[in-house]
């Protein structure tokens, strides 16, 4: 790993800044201007586009459009960047459809509130067809991080690019090592975002790292944030539920926007803080909780312990700020900031009395230890852009990223240490990192033999990625003295409920990445576009990776469009799927998240984890047949070779006896389960979005109603398999099992549709939607025979929500989701016996387990 001073790495950043960087095609990507500011021109301050686009704020009940003279976008609705300088991102040029060889699907902060969520993933979720969130971690081992993630297209986590004003997003310090869907990866977490910081989000669903930047491998989300088109702000005060009762949320956010001085500069500042209460879907407690002496207790207490699956409680307080401001009139200068705190307490599998693992002089009753994770996030960029004499647009820019994690136990015990365990422990801190320096230029060059003029961008930049684990306190990892539990059997070594980080875990590493892109942008005709890109990236510990794009559109008319996109890509994997090393249990079992630089990874056949390349080809239409109706559907497939994924549990007996062998276990008989990240082979995904957007020709009077179809599929299936290693062979050990599988292809829908329908008429506003979630597949544990598989039946909702503005300023709104309060397959009877009552519902339920969920807001626009 190449290892660089301080100072070095100041150099090299001063040196990018002090040239400058695109305003044209990609210039709103992997670290562009603000997204929401105007491009500039030869007099920026005094440009239409840029009134247009500057701030956008949206009032509750508004849409982006309404806003700020641009066009109406209605539910579902599309809009997609028009002219060569406004390819990525439409907050610079919102216009139609019909320009563009990449389709931008845009999401308004209107439609987000619409949904009546707390944060901007689980809103995405319900207003965009290619984008699954699955449930957030539940207890116990299903996950090692409380928060939600975006699956694009039914690819994983990581290979979505995540852009807040066009700048690449750092991701978080929290992976998800564990069971589920978004499984070895370790995402960028959008949930500390203000939503009332945002004006709108794009997806882009073009496979396309050659113009968007590294990752992008299924596409990329761009949040874009108001910036102060207006003297005035909001104020929004929430309250939700779930109908069982629980899960109790109070959740204030607002913003203020001000316009600075008189050549368009202005400022927009917004604030989130959400109290969110537990809830918890467990099944009775079937455990031998307690021993023969220990019936009256057991009247007492009951069997209904199990508080693991569920909505962790929660604190988050998160703040954002987003300001340009006119240097000259050839130069403007902008910064963007965000800074979140959460605090996460998440309840573990509960030791009873007689548990082998408890100390009765600690706790006579059990107990159920409480996780807490403790988060401060923030993330700040900047630079200085503007236009050259000659024309050249320029854009030079800096990022700095970081979230620190203390991950902490309460009500835990070490029972090797007996009457003289702690009881709460500091599991360790992990800290993840992002530098980021660079430029970007774009030249118009104009020619009597092109209809139209071409233009050329190029930029370079440079990233600074750090990942970091500290040890957590001795007792929280270590083996005492007591060697012999109540039972008579050896107890479990460290925090039993939630282990810390070991020294051999701690480390710190990093890696330096070398970028650079260039595009062109050319009509051939009137009517035909073509872009062509690439990009070669250097990492300091993988090698080079060169990535390439071409797309073209045909406009046989300003109703019809056809476009069509071929692309390779590119993605590393992140320092923590290579580095991360930690010990997670259960009760009677042990689970080894091991780095790939562990000796026993290595003695089981890891041999380092290599980046995935990819390969994908994307072909749609553009129809409008009438003003009010419009058309879109896209085909894909997506090619992805040497799949970042974990490997199988390991375990069994003889792996059990193979590792006590080894040194690495103290007994033979423990019970043991080991995983390690790799490439776990090649995947092919075929699918297709399609959109449908209409107005009723309903009588003014009557007020606007608009209906939104929209649908996406995607089937992933593995065409290769990696060889497994020797040594797992020779121990009965598969490398990719079936819960490993299920986990990649079956735990996210194929397939999700909903239709909408949104009346508005003067005061008043009314939304209902009907979403439908394909069925997935829950396992349990690996080598769980097919018999005990829990198939989770399609799940239906209705959503609704009712608008009323009162007074001056103020909205009043009711809503529901889920409003039937249906609730997914239940898991089998199996499953619920083998996790002790613990696990009631599939945590990967798509739709989620929670019930029906209310809501009430008023808002306020001053």
């Amino acid at each position: 790993m190449a290892v660089y001073s301080d100072h070095a790495i100041t150099l090299m950043a001063a040196l990018l800044l002090s040239v400058a960087p695109v305003k044209g095609f990609g210039a709103t990507t992997e670290a562009g201007p603000d997204a929401s500011s105007k491009p500039t021109s030869k007099t920026p301050s005094k440009s239409t586009a840029g009134k247009a686009v500057r701030g956008v704020a949206v009032p509750p009940g508004k849409t982006a459009g309404a806003s700020s003279g641009l066009a109406h976008v209605g539910a579902g609705e599309e809009i997609v960047a028009t002219g060569a300088a406004d390819r990525i991102s439409p907050a610079f040029r919102v216009a139609t459809l019909t320009n563009s060889t990449v389709r931008v699907a845009v999401v308004t902060a209107a439609q987000l509130l619409q949904t009546g969520q707390t944060n901007v993933i689980s809103a995405l979720q319900m207003t965009s067809p290619e984008i699954n969130a699955p449930p957030g971690g539940g207890g116990g081992a299903y996950s090692t991080t409380p928060t939600q993630t975006v699956i694009l297209r039914n690819l994983n986590a990581d290979e979505t690019l995540v852009l807040v004003n066009g700048v690449r997003r750092h991701i978080s310090a929290l992976g998800n090592w564990g069971d589920g869907p978004a499984e070895g990866t370790e995402p960028a977490d959008l949930s500390l975002i203000p939503l009332s910081a945002i004006d709108h989000v794009e997806i882009i669903t073009e496979g396309a790292t050659a113009l968007y930047g590294q990752d992008a491998l299924g596409g990329a989300v761009n949040i874009v944030l108001k910036s102060g088109a207006r003297n005035g702000g909001t104020a929004n005060l929430m309250n939700s539920g779930y109908y069982r009762g629980d899960g109790q949320a109070i959740e204030g956010y607002g913003d203020i926007e001000r316009t600075i001085g008189h050549r368009g500069g202005g400022i927009d500042i917004a604030w989130q803080v959400l109290n969110q209460l537990p809830t918890h879907r467990d099944g009775l407690n079937t455990a031998t909780l307690y021993g023969p002496q220990d019936a009256a207790l057991q009247q007492k207490v009951g069997q209904d312990v199990n508080r693991v699956e569920g909505l962790s409680k929660s604190l988050a307080e998160v703040f954002s700020f987003n300001g340009h401001v006119p240097v000259t009139d050839r130069v403007d200068a902008y910064l963007t900031g965000t800074l979140g705190h959460r605090t996460t307490d998440r309840v573990g599998f509960p030791r009873g009395p007689a548990n082998n693992n408890n100390v009765r002089a600690i706790y006579p009753n059990g107990f159920a230890p409480i996780e807490t994770f403790d988060e401060l996030d923030f993330q700040v960029n900047g630079g200085l852009r503007g236009v050259l004499p000659l024309g050249v647009s320029w854009n030079t820019y800096s990022s700095f990223g970081r979230e620190q994690v203390n991950e902490d136990v309460e009500n835990d015990l070490n029972p090797t240490f007996g009457a003289q365990s702690q009881t709460n422990f500091h599991q360790g801190t992990i800290v993840a990192s992002e530098l980021i320096g660079g430029a970007k230029f774009s030249k118009e060059f104009r020619s009597a033999a092109l209809p139209k003029p071409a233009v050329l961008d190029f930029g370079l930049e440079y990233r600074h990625d750090t990942y970091q684990l500290g040890q957590g306190d001795y007792q929280s990892w270590a083996t005492g003295p007591v060697l012999i539990g109540q039972t008579g059997v050896q107890p479990s070594s460290g925090a039993v409920g939630y282990a810390g980080f070991e020294p051999v875990n701690a480390g710190n590493w990093s890696r330096d990445i070398f970028d650079g892109h260039v595009g062109l942008d050319i009509f051939v005709t009137k009517k035909w576009e073509w872009t062509i890109g690439g990009r070669a990236v250097s990492y300091s510990d993988l090698g080079a990776a060169p990535t390439g794009s071409i797309g073209t559109r045909y406009n046989f008319s300003r109703r019809f469009a056809l476009r069509a996109n071929v692309n390779t890509g590119y993605r590393a994997p992140t320092l923590g799927a290579v580095h991360y090393n930690a010990t997670s249990t259960g009760p009677g079992e042990v689970t080894e998240n091991l780095s790939d630089f562990d000796p026993t990874a290595r003695l089981l056949g890891a041999t380092g984890v290599k980046g995935e390349s990819s390969r994908s080809y994307n072909i749609g239409f553009d129809w409008t047949p009438l003003d009010s109706l419009h058309l879109s559907l896209d085909g894909y497939r997506i090619d992805i070779n040497d799949r970042i994924e974990s490997t199988t549990e390991f375990s069994g007996p003889l792996m059990n006896q193979f590792l006590y062998s080894q040194g690495i276990t103290s007994s033979p008989t423990d019970k043991i389960y080991v995983t390690y990240m790799t490439n776990i082979g090649n995947t092919t995904t075929n699918g297709f979005t399609g959109k449908i957007s209409y107005q009723f020709p309903v009588d003014p009077s009557w007020g606007k109603l608009v209906g939104t179809v929209m649908a996406n599929a995607a089937d992933t299936e593995v065409t290769h398999y990696a060889s497994t290693p020797a040594i797992l062979g020779q121990l009965g050990q598969t490398y990719f099992d079936s819960l490993s599988r299920n986990n990649l292809l079956r735990a996210s829908p194929k397939n999700k549709e909903s239709f909408a329908l949104d009346w508005s008429r003067g005061r008043y506003s009314v939304y209902v939607q009907e979403q439908r979630y394909a069925g997935v597949e829950w396992i349990n544990y690996s080598g769980d025979p097919a018999s005990t598989w829990t198939h989770i039946r399609p799940q239906v909702q209705t959503n609704v929500e009712f608008s009323a503005r009162v007074g001056r300023g103020f909205t009043l709104t009711v809503g529901a989701n889920n409003l039937f309060n249906k609730y997914p397959t239940h898991v089998k009877r199996s499953t619920v016996a083998e996790t002790q009552g613990t696990i009631a519902y599939p945590m990967t339920a798509p739709g989620g387990y929670e019930g029906g969920y209310y809501y009430a807001r008023v808002g306020y626009v001053f």
